[in-house]
């Protein structure tokens, strides 16, 4: 096992899987799996559970008389009066009153109470008598009510249709259990054929999950309780979930918790998972990992996903190491990929080398393994590179203080970090510079010119990997306070790289309650700048739940703008990344041997062709491919995995930007937006990415009454045709917006042949709209001739996504609410109401009014007149 440098490492067989001796004190033992701890029963049970009845005999027997139902009543009172004549039902009523009145007042816990009750049981009457007595005593609802002097509980045994009282462990079960580790097998067969006869009788899910708790042997139950169908309900699952202390296989595991609900994985413990993991071995990573590394639900906390990561980091297989490797964004799982490093070297360097390159987080990962076991990075050349350092008398001024600097944080390990380099002469700061550095950045109140003086002297790319090298080192120590100076440094020296690999961070943090972080990370993503991360800053703005975040996001939004002296829409305008598109719309990508030119298509879909390498050096385009390769062995290592991950963000990004600029410019078309003729050029026509989408669209200049002067489109070699398809010309100073049909009128037709001609397809419908010019039918009617219309709640639905809002009284959603320019808006009121806790409830809803408040139709600019009634028509 490795130690903290590496040096004194032992060789182990890191194939081999041996239950952690600390996990023998937590799991729930299970006979025959060689997982027993310790057990002595007290050998003055008896003597001390008496004493306790005694002491509080009075008090009991007024409970027992006031319970319910008879037969448990009587069967308990009499297990008061001659303890050594008790039936199971008559201790198992006894032993549940005298857990609701007797442990508080004794400063005892449920689990205190149930270990001495059923050590009584066992000494007095033998594992038998007291398997069915815990069993019984567990499947009581003991729900109460209060009389004159006391109060009464309900006792039925086999309880079905109550489930909140099982919230509480199984205290008496799991006492029953430990002592059937050790019982001898006479009896143990005794206990199974006893139980075996509940069980054929039963049918409520508390009396089969607690036998299946009490005798996991028998997977037969086990795997037929996991399979039953459950309802979807909170209380329910509280029982099922108690299976997890009997899921014996991969397979038991994975269809256990497929059933549990999300919201109870968390009511599992720790305890519990380590007794799967413990009874299953490494075939349960897959699962755990499932569990482990889920997102949006409230009540998994960033703690479950420590332990459950905790768990795989003991695991020795390179599915387990490869999981952890995968979710290093993720709270504590830095922390046990590290641990699992140390327990398994050799394993760790070997997947770490292989994925360095893929991940900013691997790296990190390998550059602290590496630096604790020099020898074996060495074995897999992956050493920490040596490079020229400057020396002492060449640094600027700025980097000998006349003061010692503080010294650096524990966890942040100087000699991991990525090398900071000169721009001239490309040699590495030595630590104590590296450590005048961190100060520097560490302090409160930045010092701007110490900062400019860093940008002027370390080369660019060296100075954004540093940033990001300090701040990972931050996030790998679980966030210690007074390290948010790490995160600062991204924005001082970041780039888009940086800001895509902290979004996800960022949004994971409220979610982690820790959303001052995730708002001082939005700071640094308006900081960086760059129109990449101010898109990213719109894109969680529009994918978190938060609603306090969302609306931090958009503070951080009208902020950006209001500095920039633009407005918001604008600033989103300006905030669209080109991944790297040239001015012409592609992509180069050299793999060194070989290169590949990519293209986008009408859908903004990279389109991937061969390349051509001309006399200058250039990638020109050839014959079209499938797809883009996987970098091989012929092509330049650095090189192709570099353009690899360039593509792979023009993929991933080219298919967010087409999702929300579709969107937005219907929503400018609708809206009226207007763009100066420069503006247009730069923002549609020149943009590599927004002219893929603008050239299928028809634009329109408009005088300052609103009115077409001009319709034209983007042609292929980027000038403009009009309908005659004649080259016309925009000033910079013209009005430009995306036509309504309504607008171009007699023109759409024509427009229509064009593009059809052209073989444009359209990323919205605009020639094709249906829209209602002032004069027409559906004007003439008004909007009262939708009132007694019938429709469907999914019709009604759909208008949320269309602008509507759900307004509600009496618990019901009676109206919904379109807000219309100008501070109007138009009410639609329905009955029967939608139900908030079943929308699907009626199947048919009548419009009983639709109403404009503070305008009339007539009055409304005609395309928001038109585009009103296209909604209403989609209820039809």
């Amino acid at each position: 096992m490795a130690t903290e440098t590496g040096h004194d490492r032992v060789e182990l067989d890191e194939d081999a899987w041996e239950v952690p001796a600390a996990w023998h004190e937590v799991v729930a033992p299970v006979r025959g799996f060689g997982l027993d701890r310790p057990f002595t029963p007290d050998p003055g049970a008896v003597d001390l559970h008496d004493k306790v009845i005694a002491d509080s005999e009075d008090m009991l027997r007024r409970t027992l008389a006031a319970s319910w139902p008879v037969a448990s009543a009587d069967a308990g009172a009499a297990a008061l009066a001659d303890p050594a004549a008790a039936t199971p039902l008559g201790a198992a009523a006894l032993g549940g009153v005298t857990e609701c009145e007797i442990p508080l007042r004794r400063g005892e816990s449920i689990a205190e109470h149930w270990t001495l009750t059923v050590d009584a049981w066992v000494a007095r009457h033998g594992v038998v008598f007291a398997a069915e007595a815990a069993l019984i005593a567990t499947t009581m609802p003991r729900g109460y009510r209060d009389v004159p002097g006391g109060r009464g509980y309900d006792l039925k045994p086999w309880a079905t249709g109550t489930f909140s009282h099982h919230r509480y462990p199984l205290a008496a079960v799991r006492r029953a259990r430990e002592h059937l580790v050790t019982a001898d097998d006479d009896d143990y067969r005794a206990v199974v054929d006893r139980v075996g006869e509940i069980r054929s009788a039963a049918v409520a899910l508390p009396v089969r999950v607690a036998s299946s708790y009490l005798l996991p042997t028998e997977q037969s139950w086990v795997t037929a309780d996991i399979d039953q169908p459950v309802v979807n309900d909170y209380w329910v699952h509280t029982v099922y979930r108690q299976l997890a202390e009997a899921v014996t296989t991969a397979p038991q595991l994975a269809a256990f918790i497929a059933r549990l609900r999300l919201d109870n994985r968390s009511d599992v413990t720790n305890a519990g998972y380590i007794g799967m993991v413990a009874r299953i071995g490494p075939e349960a990573a897959t699962t755990i990992a499932a569990v482990a590394f889920v997102d949006h639900v409230t009540s998994w906390s960033r703690e479950n996903t420590r332990d459950l990561a905790d768990i795989l980091s003991y695991l020795p297989t390179d599915e387990a190491f490869g999981l952890l490797l995968c979710n290093l964004d993720r709270y504590g799982v830095p922390a046990a990929a590290m641990a699992a490093a140390q327990r398994f070297p050799r394993r760790a360097m070997r997947l770490l080398s292989a994925g360095a390159a893929s991940s900013s987080a691997v790296g990190t990962l390998l550059r602290i393994h590496a630096w604790r076991n020099p020898d074996l990075a060495g074995e897999f050349g992956a050493q920490l590179p040596e490079l020229e350092v400057v020396e002492s008398a060449e640094l600027p001024d700025v980097l000998r203080p006349k003061r010692k600097p503080a010294a650096v944080p524990p966890w942040l390990l100087l000699p991991v970090l990525p090398p900071l380099l000169t721009r001239d002469t490309a040699r590495a700061l030595p630590p104590s510079a590296v450590e005048v550095v961190c100060a520097l950045l560490a302090k409160r109140a930045p010092d701007h010119a110490a900062i400019e003086q860093l940008s002027a002297i370390f080369d660019p790319i060296s100075l954004v990997g540093f940033a990001w090298g300090l701040f990972q080192a931050w996030v790998f120590a679980e966030y210690p306070a007074g390290g948010i100076w790490t995160l600062h440094a991204v924005g001082l020296f970041g780039d888009d790289e940086a800001a895509r690999l902290l979004v996800p961070l960022i949004r994971q943090w409220p979610r982690q309650s820790a959303s001052a972080r995730a708002v001082a990370g939005l700071d640094v993503l308006a900081d960086i700048g760059t129109p990449a991360a101010l898109g990213h800053i719109r894109d969680i703005g529009l994918r978190t739940r938060q609603r306090g975040f969302r609306k931090a996001v958009q503070a951080k939004l009208d902020a950006v703008a209001e500095q920039r002296r633009i407005s918001t829409d604008e600033l989103a305008d300006r905030s669209i990344p080109t991944f790297g598109l040239g001015k012409d719309g592609r992509l180069v990508l050299d793999y060194g041997s070989r290169g590949f030119v990519i293209d986008l298509d009408e859908q903004l879909k990279p389109v991937v062709f061969d390349g051509r390498r001309a006399a200058d050096g250039s990638w020109t385009a050839g014959p079209r491919r499938k797809a883009l390769p996987k970098p091989a062995a012929q092509d330049d290592r650095a090189l192709a995995t570099a353009a690899h991950g360039q593509f792979t963000l023009l993929q991933e990004g080219a298919k967010k930007v087409a999702r929300e600029q579709v969107r937005r410019l219907e929503q400018g078309m609708l809206e009226g937006r207007r763009w100066t003729g420069q503006a247009y050029r730069e923002l549609f026509v020149d943009h590599p990415m927004l002219r893929q989408l603008a050239r299928r669209l028809v634009w329109a200049s408009f005088d300052s009454d609103g009115q077409v002067q001009r319709s034209f489109r983007i042609a292929e070699d980027l000038t403009f045709a009009d309908v005659d398809d004649d080259v016309v010309g925009i000033a910079d100073d013209a009005e430009v917006g995306i036509a309504h049909p309504l607008q171009l009128r007699e023109s759409t037709a024509a427009w229509a042949s064009i593009f059809a001609d052209y073989a444009l397809l359209q990323p919205f419908a605009q020639l094709d709209r249906v829209f209602w010019a002032p004069g027409s039918p559906a004007f003439e009617v008004g909007l009262g001739g939708y009132r007694g219309l019938e429709t469907s709640p999914g019709r009604l639905l759909a208008l949320t996504h269309r602008g509507w809002t759900r307004e509600s009284s009496d618990g019901a959603i009676d109206r919904l609410v379109r807000s219309l320019p100008g501070g109007r808006s138009v009410q639609l009121w329905i009955s029967p109401g939608l139900e908030w806790r079943d929308l699907m409830r009626y199947s048919a809803h009548t419009v009983t009014n639709v109403a404009l408040i503070g305008t009339e139709l007539d009055a409304l600019d005609p395309v928001t007149a038109s585009e009103l009634i296209r909604e209403l028509e989609t209820l039809r």
